[in-house]
């Protein structure tokens, strides 16, 4: 920790963790209702990002995608519920009925939209998890399997996705049985996504971005790359390199991409080279392992000696416009309620979409930790990894991706709430991804 900490402060300053002030120019905005009759796409936002925010909805109305603003102040105001969380559930079940929005991007961190905690437990882990994993898959689970809407909370003792993981072990083999408290559904209704911003700079970086990448992606060279970076995530637990098996997956999936390797046993799982080849541009980046708040890891061969790159590391990623999308299949990458003795923190998943002039155009990641198998594909958060390249197809919409692959890992695997739930989109839901033809 002592040669981690300085590090972390040196990033935490450069990419805005410690939550700094800035200054707003105070505006009355009024949000008119909706005047059409189908939307594809609504942003819910604090009124203060209301005219920071016009930019990117003039860009997606001028591609097609209709798209309007609602302030939360505005569903405070206009919906009931036991909370805001669910004031802005039921608000985004009246935009799905009455407008058809297919997307909802939540345009601010957790403070100012909140996030639903989740009473999710593992056995495995004692009282890790209980009360401690937050998901926005509870804005996206609009309907349970009835078609009548589905609250995180059947049994309404105000605890929501309660669920527990038992863990026992049937002729040497290790079964799962869930147990739901709550009926909750998991199926995806609306593609969801978050821009996690505190302040109006990171909002209009993070829009710049967006209106870049879907003007100026499509058709080049530096799109058609893929990098896998992986290694040996379970080191003596036999001769399989679980995270460059997942990616040996994805390679062969991505099959229209030219497959950039960084593994462990290459020896190049570097950091500087991690940067460089990212600088270079890539359409998706790949990584199966471990991960932190603060960054991702994995190991060599047979070596318990971990190989890490860390948020500070991204200062060193100069890919200019040519943004990728990242998958990041290991722990608390995506944990946005990260905070060290009070003082909240930037996680490594919103970290790289946030950076200014290079980093990703989106990340996917999870909110809490993850488990694996030796068998990689069998489940886990590494089959959701492989269920979302699985889905990527030409034109296809960022949120489609993700919505796909928890679909088919419910429909194939088995009802694993605490994978599908901990799993979050940062970054525009209805982001074309590739962009779009000039």
């Amino acid at each position: 920790m002592k040669r981690i900490i300085p590090m972390l402060l040196i990033g935490i300053l450069i990419f805005g963790g410690f939550g700094a002030s800035a200054t707003y120019e105070t505006v009355t905005i009024s949000i008119l209702s909706p005047i059409l009759e189908k939307y594809d796409m609504v942003i819910i936002a604090p009124v203060k990002f209301s005219r920071s925010i016009q930019p990117l909805i003039d860009h997606k109305n001028n591609y097609g995608v209709q798209t309007f603003l609602k302030t939360v102040e505005d569903i405070y105001n206009g919906y009931e519920g036991r909370d805001e969380e669910e004031q802005i559930k039921f608000f985004i079940k009246d935009a799905i009925e009455n407008f058809c929005v297919e997307y909802v991007l939540l345009f601010g961190s957790i403070d100012e939209i909140p996030i639903r905690k989740c009473a999710v437990s593992w056995d495995y882990f004692g009282e890790l998890f209980v009360n401690n994993i937050i998901s926005d898959l509870y804005y996206a689970d609009i309907y349970d399997k009835n078609g009548s809407f589905c609250s995180w909370d059947s049994n309404n003792d105000s605890i929501f996705c309660e669920y527990i993981m038992k863990t026992m072990v049937v002729n040497e083999t290790y079964r799962h049985v869930p147990i739901f408290i709550d009926d909750v559904d998991l199926y995806p209704d609306v593609g969801i996504g978050r821009l996690p911003c505190k302040n109006v700079l990171e909002v209009r970086f993070v829009i710049n971005k967006i209106i870049t990448y879907e003007s100026q992606s499509f058709g080049k060279d530096w799109f058609n790359r893929i990098i896998l970076m992986g290694g040996d995530t379970f080191p003596n637990w036999g001769d399989t390199y679980e995270g460059e098996v997942i990616n040996e997956y994805v390679a062969n999936s991505m099959d229209d991409f030219k497959p950039v390797r960084l593994w462990t046993s290459k020896g190049n799982f570097r950091r500087f080279l991690i940067n460089s080849m990212i600088s270079l541009g890539a359409g998706f980046v790949c990584f199966s392992g471990h991960g932190f708040e603060y960054g991702f890891g994995t190991y060599p061969p047979n070596n318990e000696n971990m190989i890490c790159y860390y948020t500070p590391n991204i200062l060193g990623m100069f890919n200019g416009k040519r943004f990728p999308i990242i998958f990041l299949d290991a722990c608390s990458t995506a944990k946005l309620d990260y905070s060290i003795v009070g003082v909240k923190f930037p996680c490594f998943a919103w970290a790289i979409v946030k950076k200014p002039f290079g980093g990703a155009v989106a990340s996917v990641g999870a909110t809490a930790l993850i488990y694996g198998t030796i068998d990689p594909l069998s489940e886990g958060f590494l089959r959701l990894d492989a269920e979302f390249f699985d889905s990527y197809e030409p034109g296809i919409v960022l949120s489609r991706m993700l919505m796909n692959a928890q679909k088919n890992y419910l429909d194939s695997v088995w009802k694993d709430c605490l994978t599908i739930a901990e799993a979050i989109l940062i970054g525009d839901p209805s982001l074309k991804v590739g962009g779009y033809p000039s």
